[in-house]
């Protein structure tokens, strides 16, 4: 997109083409609509920070990250000198450090190697996921989902596969309560399992549960099933992960800066809730799906916010 067309795209014209896709999403799933699927739900945050770099912008990821982010930064902009100190970034707007003597890229990559949602804002556009459109309405599901992860996508997949008639199982973490508004809306109708993984006893019951289960949604970053031994479950799984090529944790925010989305502005924007998360939600429904009706036990489907910003992009263009 020109910097002449990136000037005209604004939140509103974004949610609409995110409410578009949503409706189509649902429509194809054989369900009327999905309210808690609606981008730019209330209550959910201020809108994401971007911070210039040399060459572009980065996101810091979430206030929760922005400590993680500062002390990476100062690593990155002052290596060890003969004496092993470290020289700390003044702090630029809001108490972030300044990045502009650095390239957005390469905090992106070291942002990696720290494991942080921190990520560039490039062009884009990400390429939309290959997902299967089911042939015809999905109606009745007799099949059992767990569902691991918090926030929104991985919630709203287990809510819309139980509107489709599966019982679904959500794994909530009992150190790490979900802080999303819609969080209790999100598990109606389901049954809710608290299980701490770091203990044995639990982790066993978890690995019960997987073996009944027809399905697992995992939106976790692979080291967590790795981490408790459960990575070669017999159980097929759909995970939902924040960027196309890379397992680092993410949310919403951080795959609109890398996918093209927040770009789409000149200079580029986030806004105050994800569009990315919904979409990438009711994608990953689809790919369940497809797994549940193919039957095979070993099955292992992958979707991401990101590419979830690719589908909208591909949207955007065609009823441009």
């Amino acid at each position: 997109m020109s910097a002449v067309m990136a000037r005209r795209a604004s939140p509103r014209a974004g949610v609409a083409i995110a409410d578009a896709a949503v409706r189509e999403l649902s429509e194809a799933l054989g369900l009327p609509g999905v309210d808690l699927a609606r981008p730019g739900a209330p209550g959910l945050m201020a809108p994401g920070v971007l911070l210039r770099a040399a060459d572009g912008w980065v996101h810091p990821g979430p206030p929760t990250a922005w400590p993680d982010f500062a002390a990476m930064i100062s690593v990155l902009a002052s290596p060890d000198d003969l004496h092993g100190r470290r020289g700390t970034p003044e702090p630029g707007e809001g108490g972030l450090p300044d990045v502009s003597m650095l390239s957005a890229e390469a905090i992106d990559r070291e942002a990696g190697e720290w494991q942080l949602p921190v990520a560039a804002v490039r062009p884009g556009p990400t390429s939309a996921p290959v997902v299967p459109w089911p042939s015809r309405p999905v109606r009745e599901l007799d099949a059992t989902v767990v569902v691991l992860g918090a926030t929104w996508a991985a919630p709203l997949a287990g809510r819309v596969l139980h509107e489709l008639g599966a019982h679904v199982v959500r794994v909530t973490d009992p150190r790490r309560p979900d802080p999303f508004p819609l969080r209790d809306a999100l598990r109606a109708g389901q049954s809710v399992t608290s299980l701490d993984l770091g203990i044995a006893s639990e982790r066993d019951r978890f690995a019960a549960l997987l073996e009944r289960a027809d399905l697992l949604i995992d939106a976790t970053t692979p080291r967590v099933l790795r981490n408790v031994g459960l990575a070669d479950a017999q159980v097929p799984i759909v995970r939902i992960a924040a960027f196309a090529d890379d397992d680092r944790p993410g949310y919403g925010l951080a795959a609109e800066a890398r996918g093209g989305w927040a770009a789409r502005h000149d200079p580029p924007r986030l806004g105050r809730s994800s569009v990315a998360d919904p979409v990438a939600g009711l994608l990953a429904v689809m790919l369940a799906v497809g797994v549940l009706v193919d039957g095979n036990r070993t099955a292992r489907a992958r979707v991401s916010l990101e590419e979830a910003v690719g589908h909208l992009l591909a949207l955007e263009r065609r009823d441009a």
